[in-house]
């Protein structure tokens, strides 16, 4: 309770009545888009993932299946994957990075089950990508790996200073992709946004996966598309929304 101190109040009782600090906490966003709403004409946009769709998305698609990624199964991400990749070059020298390697581990909260198969989508973008390198991280220390053009590290995505790790085992290295598929709340995804866009080459893209309240991401939007340096997307999958920055 004592991490929500930003939220506590300065009142003699404020120490007794910690409930507060969370009704405060959970005030927080919906006040800040009231006042965006208010105050602007700023509205967040949603597009379809179908506008992304081109005649080599499936490839990618049955990659991602073949390598038993959700990314093609139960999502349809690999539109997007394809759309984003294919304007990179697939045949060039990416460096991809991926927070959220898909833990088999039930006991952790982000688990895909005990069937689940860590690293799905970082085999499936090494076959897509032959020139690549690509990069994942994750909390279940587990399931880290490394193999030819593979590395792996640990990240806790609620601790900013764990992101260290990775410059720390990859380098100090650009990355043209950065994907979020981690545990996928709002606090976690801001920590991995806030790293990515240090650590974005030039045309270079970062993606959060399954956001469930579009309405968190609208301040944050309206912020960077304020500074011109980035173009944003959120899309309707059909089973949950992305959101998307592109450093142009």
């Amino acid at each position: 309770m004592d991490s929500l101190f930003l939220f506590s109040a300065g009142s003699e009782n404020d120490r007794l009545n910690k409930d507060l600090w969370v009704k405060g906490a959970s005030l927080f966003i919906p006040q800040i888009n009231n006042l965006l709403n208010t105050h602007t004409k700023y509205r967040l946009r949603i597009n379809s993932i179908d506008e992304f769709e081109h005649n080599n998305s499936r490839l990618l698609g049955d990659i991602l299946a073949k390598n038993k990624s959700d990314k093609s199964t139960t999502h349809r991400y690999y539109i997007f994957y394809s759309y984003i990749l294919n304007k990179l070059g697939i045949e060039k020298e990416l460096n991809t990075l991926e927070i959220g390697l898909g833990t088999n581990n039930p006991n952790l909260v982000s688990t895909m089950g005990v069937d689940g198969r860590p690293g799905a989508s970082l085999y499936s973008f090494k076959e897509y990508l032959p020139n690549s390198n690509i990069h994942g991280a994750d909390i279940d220390k587990d399931i880290l790996f490394e193999e030819d053009r593979i590395k792996t590290c640990y990240v806790d995505q609620l601790d900013s200073t764990s992101f260290e790790e990775i410059k720390n085992k990859f380098g100090d290295i650009k990355y043209d992709l950065i994907i979020d598929d981690g545990l996928h709340s709002i606090g976690a995804n801001f920590n991995t946004l806030l790293f990515a866009l240090e650590n974005l080459n030039e045309n270079g893209w970062v993606v959060i996966e399954d956001i469930i309240y579009g309405s968190n991401w609208q301040s944050i939007d309206f912020i960077l598309n304020s500074t011109n340096k980035y173009k944003t997307y959120m899309i309707a999958t059909g089973t949950g929304l992305l959101y998307a920055v592109n450093k142009s």
